[in-house]
């Protein structure tokens, strides 16, 4: 049954990507052109209105032949390319989370925890697959619309060697709305007297679960990981309120410390939303010092709000990742356009597809 399940989880991401990147595909001509995004999609080329079996994703590009059925003119073979690149990327995304790649057992399980002790349910084996499937959906929709958005600034940077801001700031509202989500159940839990139990009873059923793991690539960048019970009896010590009972006489008594401002730092680079914050403002203020520096000749504003994006979706760990990936992919792009004689050293790249790709890789780093 469980088989069956994630194949039709992952059957559903692809059709669902198709039908996103044929709408990425509107939005991205509607918004190149200045246009609203009301009436039915029409040919770019004699103006026509695509009946609705002409519109089909993927499958109708086939059936016409790469062809408009009123005037016969050829279609851009990117459509196609970005709704097959859509339901590529909408797997993926399943893959990861349905695979605990998406978030470590801090972030996931204290979302099932949390949501656990919000609708004030005993930690049941039952009651704890069904809140962890509700948390892992959640991470789903989450991921399938920062794909979605990422796809749509990747191809128009690469068109136009720019990314349109409402692009961006749709992407960084996203992050933010499931990030507050997240951190706001993890406290609802952590913050919690009394919940000695549940902590336990999470902890345990997560250490049944098994992750993707990759986790040659994070030793090779030194990435150590914890348990969800560590994490959460930890941040439980910053906040006063000591569970004796969990770890009294146990390898975690040591974990106790006073509150301190480090401490609170520390805290705070826990959570998703200040991790995230910290490391894109960071991040956003170097690159903003790069535009500034070159008068945009090396890259340009809506780089800026990009890497403030990735930093605030991956956090430190991963968005410092994910940035060095970047400068990494595009110097062996960029280097190989050169060998190949098609650029030279002064030839401008859009640097956005490179930032995104890299935002892709770290994904894999657990």
């Amino acid at each position: 049954m469980e088989s069956f399940s994630l194949f039709f989880i992952y059957f559903m991401s692809l059709i669902l990507g198709l039908v996103i990147g044929s709408f990425l595909n509107v939005v991205i001509f509607r918004t190149e052109k200045d246009m609203d995004f009301g009436g039915r999609s029409f040919c770019p080329k004699c103006k026509k209105k695509i009946v609705w079996y002409d519109n089909i994703p993927l499958l109708s590009f086939l059936w016409l032949g790469g062809k408009c059925r009123k005037c016969g003119k050829k279609i851009h073979w990117s459509y196609p390319a970005v709704e097959m690149a859509g339901s590529l990327l909408f797997l993926l995304a399943a893959f990861l989370v349905m695979n605990g790649g998406l978030n470590n057992f801090l972030s996931h399980y204290g979302t099932t925890a949390g949501l656990l002790k919000l609708f004030n349910q005993s930690p049941t084996a039952f009651n704890l697959h069904k809140f962890s499937f509700i948390a892992t959906l959640l991470e789903l929709v989450f991921l399938w619309s920062v794909f979605a958005t990422s796809l749509a600034i990747f191809v128009y940077d690469l068109k136009h060697m720019l990314i349109p801001d409402s692009f961006t700031w749709m992407a960084i509202k996203i992050v933010a709305v499931f990030n507050v989500v997240s951190d706001s159940l993890l406290m609802l839990n952590i913050f919690s007297a009394k919940n000695q139990s549940l902590l336990m009873s999470v902890s345990e059923f997560a250490g049944s679960k098994t992750a993707l793991g990759f986790n040659w690539l994070s030793e090779f960048f030194g990435i150590e990981e914890k348990t969800f019970l560590e994490k959460a009896i930890y941040l439980k010590s910053i906040s006063g309120r000591y569970a004796n009972t969990v770890v009294e006489g146990s390898a975690l008594q040591g974990y106790f410390i006073d509150s301190t401002p480090g401490k609170i730092i520390n805290f705070i680079l826990e959570t998703r939303t200040g991790s995230g914050l910290i490391i894109g403002l960071i991040l956003a203020l170097i690159f903003f010092a790069i535009v500034f520096f070159s008068k945009e000749t090396w890259m340009g504003m809506g780089d800026v709000k990009l890497v403030f994006f990735i930093g605030f979706f991956l956090g430190a760990l991963k968005g410092l990742i994910g940035i060095f990936l970047a400068f990494e992919l595009g110097a062996i792009f960029g280097i190989a356009l050169i060998v190949l004689g098609r650029a030279k050293m002064k030839t401008a790249l859009p640097f956005g597809p490179f930032l995104l790709a890299g935002m892709l890789l770290a994904l894999f780093v657990s």
